[in-house]
């Protein structure tokens, strides 16, 4: 499969609003701006994505909000108040039960993303990618 790196995630670094983040990925010569995550994960995993990622941004922009993050949370997730919905800045509630029907749920995730205007998508399933890019989405999603 070829991707089409100038259209990876739908925010160009050409067509992307001014930001901080933009004016960082032209600097470094880059094509694709992130400003905008999809935590499609629970747990310790999402919570370290977050944190990371908040630090990073910290050390290199001065503002730890600099990226935005949308988590999927489950009804059992929000029954226990997960540490990683709280640290995120917006939640989508999506179903239960097994993560087929949530985090493995390549249709749900790149719907939820589109929903959302996520740049990009943190997968609990590693193999998401690779299902993603026969799931006919309108934009192609970078994981």
């Amino acid at each position: 499969m070829t991707v089409d790196m100038m259209s990876v995630g739908g925010n160009s670094v050409d067509a992307a609003t001014d930001h901080k983040v933009r004016d960082f990925v032209k600097e470094q010569d880059g094509h694709t701006v992130i400003t905008r995550v999809l935590i499609a994960n629970n747990g310790i995993a999402a919570v370290k994505e977050i944190r990371s990622v908040r630090q990073w941004a910290y050390a290199t922009f001065g503002d730890e909000r600099a990226i935005e993050f949308v988590a999927m949370a489950t009804p059992e997730d929000l029954k226990v108040n997960a540490e990683y919905i709280r640290m995120a800045d917006q939640y989508v509630e999506v179903p239960g039960g097994t993560n087929n029907n949530n985090y493995a749920n390549v249709e749900l995730i790149v719907d939820v993303a589109e929903r959302t205007g996520a740049h990009v998508s943190y997968p609990q399933n590693a193999t998401l990618p690779l299902q993603a890019a026969g799931s006919g989405s309108k934009q192609q999603q970078p994981f």
